[in-house]
């Protein structure tokens, strides 16, 4: 039998570190949308893809960019795997990990 009725995943799921949970993200909807639904405390902003705040590195998975990251992102973090959350659609379960911010004025330890 042919492989064109094969019934597609209507949810995937996506694990984030450092906060070591896993949500459910439905088929289409965006990655940073729907985890502040869901209660994730997500560093974002604008959730338009213009600011860069939502940025996590995917350790594992495929997305779909909704625009193209090099207006926001450099050439290096798009190398080291990162994406815009606000404007990424999962195609596949996924693993990213969120990197924390500096504050402004102060100081990492």
């Amino acid at each position: 039998m042919l492989n064109a009725f094969k019934k597609i995943a209507s949810t995937s799921v996506v694990k984030i570190d450092p906060l070591e949970i896993e949500i459910p993200i439905e088929r289409g909807e965006r990655l940073l949308s729907s985890a502040l639904k869901q209660g994730v405390k997500w560093p974002h902003r604008c959730k338009v893809g213009s600011c860069g705040t939502c940025k996590a590195i995917l350790l594992s998975g495929d997305i779909k960019a909704q625009l193209n990251f090099g207006y926001v992102l450099t050439p290096e973090e798009i190398d080291e795997g990162y994406i815009l959350a606000c404007q990424s659609t999962l195609k596949s379960d996924i693993h990213v990990l969120i990197k924390p911010r500096a504050k402004k004025g102060k100081e990492k330890i």
